[in-house]
């Protein structure tokens, strides 16, 4: 890390470190070739049976022109298809040149942040004003990275570095922009949440409504198309038989996306705040119905094979019944500060479970059960081999 105070503030720059890295990039590189590879036949396949079908042309010498059906089915399932690996594709590129070709700049001033991220020749640039950050911390659970809470959510500062690189980043950033320490900032809602007024009166919490309608949005964009082209087969069904597998799916497919898009549209999950407790209810047009009560909250941490941490926020009633409320992969600083600021909000208690000094003592706890259970295990072995 190169750290120098300039005019405009303090400057920190940081690139990938670590030999491990290579290989990395080096399994990125293989797999993005047989993502151009597979990415070239899917577009093929594409452009010449959709000029076949739009001509009524054969698609090759000696075979019959297209059926309208099934080609339609075969371009919606190559289409999606694409999508995701087009996606995938541009994701394992932009890790690749992250590996070996990229900087991280961050400039502390008076008042924010200024960030400029370059992977390979492209550059992004952030800004962050200092009266929306509330804390910049280390994640080490996260592939090593710098991150700061701001009033929007964690933002990404940089994964590049070593630890201690990064650990010293986070001291100068905290020492240079006067953050306070992060229990004495007053309780704040996540930005992807809101406390709207409900049409019976009083108000609830909801998720970000704009978020749920391009949602909406989205997924009538997705359901009309495959709705028609599943009406388009049904009726080519009707006066070919053979067809009528195809059109079923299809039919089940659309209509599974329209039921979707209509669920985005008309239906909403709500949480009413009450002193003492949080009621969950589902409003659908002017029906609301109550679906949990709850009169105390946890943020657990769980970890699966693969090493992978979750953090999981729950609402839970008298009986110890729990209804998820907020999860997050890595970082739990979104469902602790929702946690926290429904604990002040409607009075309830909030168990964090989650915390640095559980998690080491938990550690300390699981370190203490192998040693005893290995000691158990090797007492045992010396016991038979004293027998024989």
């Amino acid at each position: 890390m190169k750290l120098e105070r300039t005019m405009a503030g303090l400057e920190a720059r940081l690139r990938p470190t670590g030999a491990g890295r290579f290989g990395g990039a080096v399994f990125l590189a293989l797999w993005l070739v047989f993502w151009a590879a597979g990415e070239a036949f899917a577009l093929w396949i594409l452009l010449w049976g959709g000029w076949a079908l739009f001509t009524g042309q054969p698609p090759g010498p000696g075979r019959a022109p297209l059926e309208t059906g099934p080609a339609l089915a075969t371009g919606v399932f190559l289409l999606a298809w694409l999508a995701f690996w087009s996606l995938g594709g541009f994701m394992a590129g932009y890790e690749f040149f992250r590996l070996i070709w990229s900087s991280d700049r961050i400039l502390a001033r008076s008042d924010g942040i200024e960030l400029a991220r370059r992977v390979a020749v492209f550059t992004a640039r952030q800004w962050l004003p200092r009266d929306q950050l509330r804390r910049i911390y280390r994640l080490a659970s996260s592939g090593s990275a710098v991150l700061a809470e701001t009033a929007a959510g964690p933002v990404e500062l940089t994964r590049n570095g070593t630890p201690a690189q990064q650990a010293g980043l986070v001291t100068v950033l905290v020492a240079e922009l006067k953050l306070p320490p992060p229990d004495r900032l007053a309780p704040e809602l996540p930005a992807t949440w809101r406390v709207v007024a409900a049409p019976e009166g009083g108000e609830v919490l909801v998720r970000n409504p704009a978020t749920r309608r391009t949602q909406a949005r989205v997924a009538w964009l997705i359901a009309l198309p495959l709705a028609w082209i599943a009406l388009v087969v049904l009726r080519e069904a009707w006066l070919q038989p053979n067809l009528g597998a195809v059109a079923l799916m299809l039919a089940a497919v659309a209509g599974f996306a329209v039921w979707g898009a209509t669920r985005l549209t008309s239906t909403r999950h709500e949480w009413r705040l009450e002193h003492g407790r949080v009621v969950q209810q589902r409003r659908t047009g002017a029906r609301v119905r109550e679906r949990f009560t709850g009169t105390a909250l946890r943020l657990t941490e769980t970890t699966d094979s693969d090493g992978d941490t979750c953090f999981k926020l729950e609402l839970r009633d008298d009986t110890g019944r729990g209804r998820a409320l907020e999860s997050s992969m890595q970082d739990p600083a979104e469902p602790r500060r929702l946690g926290g600021w429904l604990a002040w909000r409607a009075a309830v208690a909030f168990d964090d479970q989650a915390t640095p000094e559980i998690k080491a003592r938990r550690d300390a706890e699981l370190a203490a059960w192998r040693a005893a259970n290995s000691r158990l295990v090797q007492e045992w072995f010396t016991g038979l081999f004293r027998r024989r």
